[in-house]
């Protein structure tokens, strides 16, 4: 391909790209489809704007961004930064106790990754992600993926080379396991609960800043408006719902409120009993590899309906957040994430039937809704 001819063509694709910018709102947060077709044009953009030595060279640096954030984080480093105007190395020093020399240089990584705003010589401040690391949902989120998905990520390349290339099927000695001495992830929250606490806290705001299920799925229309009507009718049970928060956000809307909401989980994930019932949420311990105690919950056909908020992939084009997320549910649970054919065939396979795939994109955050086939 000659100069000419790659310059032409990204020319052609930033105009396509501007043609498509125009047609987003003012606000441009409020259109999260668009948007995020936008980031995967300047994404393209990027990838042939880039050399094949610029692109292995930045694979080869993927951890230091981390590395760097959880470093500030536990630092406390971003507390002192979101405490007003911009903050020296110095500064930031005699208020953490740092070596200004080890802050100057960690920022460096930081302000080249647009984590942290650098606004002169050894001088920072905050930005949005600055704060919303300062979350305690957000900042245990990345604890959970440094410090627990770390060590099983990094042990996958040596376990699937000692296993022959195989899809690991066993959590109880898949790579996690095997990186955590044989404890597979519920075992080690129950030996160490703080973890657990971790990865409880860090799915209270896996969600957030996506579409909540009822901005996908129409739960007026196809629940609460075809429940049977008595005082146990149950609504709605959502199985290993942590802390009750995808509930909590459910009742805020008073049209939700037609039958029973119970949430189930183990002992350690599930959140304050008081709090969920003043909400009108029943708190439930329950392992989901048992039989369902709760016999109004029980699927009838024609009735009942399976809901999976989920992410359902794309046959081609995956984009980097389900190819990551996919290969995550390797590395911690011996699981995947799944095409619109392997959900379809999965439910089949325990006598369900998908009736739609709810979708705000292609591929993405998705309800899939099944009932019972025969």
């Amino acid at each position: 391909m000659t100069t000419s001819t790659t310059r032409d063509s990204l020319l052609h694709s930033i105009r396509i790209l501007l043609a498509d910018a125009e047609k987003l709102p003012d606000n441009i947060f409020d259109d999260q489809v668009a948007r995020q077709s936008l980031q995967r044009q300047i994404d393209g953009l990027k990838h042939v704007t880039t050399t094949p030595f610029e692109g292995v060279a930045d694979l080869c640096f993927q951890p230091h961004q981390s590395a760097a954030v959880k470093i500030a984080l536990e630092g406390k480093w971003f507390e002192v930064l979101a405490a007003g105007s911009p903050k020296t190395a110095q500064e930031i020093a005699s208020a953490t106790g740092a070596e200004p020399e080890l802050i100057a240089r960690i920022m460096m990584v930081l302000t080249a990754t647009h984590v942290v705003d650098e606004r002169g010589p050894q001088t920072y401040g905050a930005t949005p992600m600055t704060e919303i690391l300062l979350d305690p949902g957000w900042a245990n989120g990345l604890r959970h993926f440094f410090d627990h998905c770390g060590p099983s990520m990094i042990n996958l390349p040596n376990y699937l080379q000692r296993t022959g290339y195989r899809v690991p099927q066993d959590v109880n000695t898949g790579p996690f396991a095997d990186a955590w001495g044989g404890r597979n992830t519920w075992a080690l929250y129950e030996d160490e609960p703080e973890r657990g606490n971790v990865f409880n806290s860090c799915m209270t705001r896996w969600k957030q800043g996506t579409k909540f299920w009822t901005d996908i799925y129409p739960a007026k229309r196809q629940l609460c408006e075809k429940i049977e009507k008595s005082n146990d009718s149950v609504l709605l049970v959502d199985i290993g719902g942590g802390r009750g928060h995808v509930l909590e956000e459910f009742v805020k809307d008073p049209a939700h409120r037609t039958g029973r909401l119970i949430v189930q989980d183990l002992p350690a994930a599930l959140g304050d009993a008081n709090s969920l019932s003043k909400q009108g949420i029943e708190r439930m311990v329950y392992n989901f590899f048992t039989s369902q105690p709760v016999k109004a919950a029980a699927m009838r056909k024609g009735y009942s309906k399976l809901l999976i908020d989920e992410l359902v992939l794309p046959d081609i084009n995956v984009p980097p957040k389900g190819a990551f997320l996919d290969l995550s549910m390797m590395a911690l649970e011996t699981g995947s994430e799944r095409t619109s054919k392997q959900w379809h065939d999965l439910l089949a396979s325990v006598g369900l039937r998908i009736e739609k795939i709810w979708s705000t994109d292609v591929g993405l955050d998705s309800v899939i809704e099944a009932e019972l086939s025969s």
